[in-house]
């Protein structure tokens, strides 16, 4: 505000003063005009007579006024005739002039700016001849200086109006201010948690609504902050009591694992002695007697053995089951492509002598986890394709990967007798087979899909499988994609592309292909 006051102090006075300033020049020219003309008709019989003294008197007087600064007479030649003026300031004139006559001449001496006019003086009763000249130079220089010092003076009065103005500007804008300086301290306390403000602000303007609407807006801040802090007083008492709660259930869901393992391991150990005792007998038997024995006994303590083997084996899988996800081996970098590899070589006589052929179509990462585990998933699954291969001409096993970002899934499929509609929700449950199963006669304890589904399970994964009677049974797992290096994941994922046997004669090699590509597309 005190720069606009300023600026426009500064601009009227500087409008004012050229304004004036040209009115003062333009009075200073009529003047000259004006003394020019007068000394013309004063002068007109004095020149005729050529009465120089006469004219020399009347430039005296007229260089008695302050404002004149040159006057003279001249004849018809130019030549100076009487002449007056204030030092340094003669002029002469010249033939220029002559045709300026009766023209304002600005012009510069050293004593100020003047103005001059110069005019004919004619002779004879007619006018019709030219008797001389009259000239004239008047001095701006004083009007000037009074120009001068009225605009000091305005301009010492807006100064002193400026410094008196500043305190009272700043007054009322101090004035104006302080509520809305208040607000401001009053918002930081808000922020700070303080809800209990009073700002003593009591105006009629827009101030004091503003301020009212402020403090009705703490004390509502205020009545939802205390609010929120019973709700969440009484949730972290819920969450306590929860966490109690969940604490007990844990301790007694631990305890319970606890007696369920040392159950298992008691019910093993009990079921386990009595039937090494059984096979010793057998065996003894037979080492014994087995000569004076006919060949009925032989063989039915025979099955003893291999029954008692059995249920020995049964018995050491379930435990392994309920040791699964309770109590978890070292953890190590494993290299699955290799494991399958190794596998393969395991079930090689298997493989060979039923014409099945084991691929990896893809790429197999490497996994952080329990080797053991890992091997334990893909011996059952491809242990299971063997044994449900059945004796349709396409023989494969097909093993494959797709990473995505979260996870990592695998399949393991056979083009195997398949599985039944209603047997699939069955398979993952200890001793459940399905009906092809035991209708073909095949050896199994119906534990190894269940241990397979539990190992899986501790990766944060899950399996299922998808599977026609006569077509084959694909089996598919994830796990969690932590247990990926992320250099893999983001690697992208691979295609199941199989291909049929190289172990086939060209014509069955032909039938299985197409057999193959046809339960692909179904």
């Amino acid at each position: 505000m005190m720069f606009l006051m300023i600026t426009s102090l500064v601009a009227t006075c500087g409008l004012w003063a050229w304004h004036t300033s040209l009115r003062i020049n333009q009075i200073a020219g009529v003047q000259a005009y004006q003394l020019s003309s007068t000394m013309a008709l004063g002068g007109q019989n004095d020149l005729a007579d050529g009465n120089s003294p006469q004219l020399q008197i009347l430039c005296n007087e007229l260089l008695k006024s302050g404002t004149v600064l040159f006057a003279a007479y001249y004849d018809p030649a130019g030549k100076s005739i009487a002449s007056a003026g204030r030092a340094g300031s003669s002029l002469s004139l010249y033939p220029a002039d002559i045709e300026s006559l009766t023209r304002i001449q600005p012009g510069h001496a050293s004593v100020g700016d003047f103005f001059r006019v110069t005019t004919p003086i004619l002779a004879g009763k007619n006018g019709d001849g030219l008797a001389g000249y009259a000239s004239v130079a008047v001095l701006a220089g004083a009007e000037q200086l009074q120009l001068t010092r009225v605009i000091i003076f305005s301009a010492g009065i807006g100064c002193v109006m400026l410094l008196v103005s500043l305190p009272i500007a700043y007054g009322l804008v101090w004035r104006i201010f302080k509520p809305i300086r208040r607000l401001e301290q009053a918002t930081y306390d808000i922020a700070g948690g303080n809800t209990n403000i009073d700002l003593h602000i009591e105006r009629p303007d827009a101030i004091g609504v503003l301020a009212r609407a402020f403090l009705e807006m703490a004390a509502t801040i205020g009545w939802q902050r205390q609010e929120l802090q019973d709700a969440n007083a009484e949730l972290e008492a819920k969450v306590e009591q929860r966490t109690s709660q969940l604490q007990s259930a844990n301790r007694r869901l631990s305890n319970e694992i606890a007696e369920k393992e040392d159950f298992l391991r008691a019910v093993s150990h009990d079921l386990s002695a009595p039937l090494r005792n059984i096979s010793g007998m057998a065996a003894m038997v037979l080492m014994k007697h087995g000569k004076d024995l006919d060949q009925d006994v032989v063989h039915r303590l025979e099955r003893i053995q291999k029954n008692v083997e059995a249920e020995t084996g049964l018995i050491s899988e379930l435990l392994e089951i309920s040791r699964i996800k309770t109590r978890r081996q070292k953890m190590e970098m494993v290299e699955l492509d290799a494991m399958v590899r190794e596998l393969e070589g395991m079930f090689e006589n298997d493989l060979r002598s039923r014409q099945i052929a084991l691929r990896i179509d893809t790429p197999l990462p490497v996994v952080h986890g329990e080797r053991v585990r890992l091997r334990q998933i893909f011996q059952n699954l491809i242990d299971n394709a063997i044994k449900y291969m059945g004796d349709g001409p396409t023989r494969e096993i097909h093993i494959g990967c797709t990473l995505r970002p979260t996870e990592a899934e695998f399949y393991v499929a056979d083009t195997g007798m398949g599985i039944e509609p209603e047997d699939l929700d069955k398979v993952f449950y200890v001793f459940r087979r399905g009906k092809n199963a035991s209708g073909a006669g095949i050896a199994g304890k119906g534990v190894g899909l269940a241990c397979v589904k539990s190992i899986v399970e501790t990766y944060s994964g899950s399996i299922h499988v998808q599977s026609r009677a006569g077509e084959g049974s694909t089996f598919t797992f994830t796990i969690n994609g932590q247990y990926v290096p992320d250099s893999q994941r983001m690697s992208g994922s691979a295609e199941f592309v199989p291909t049929p046997p190289t172990d086939l004669t060209e014509e069955d090699s032909s039938t299985a292909g197409t057999a193959w590509q046809e339960k692909l597309e179904v």
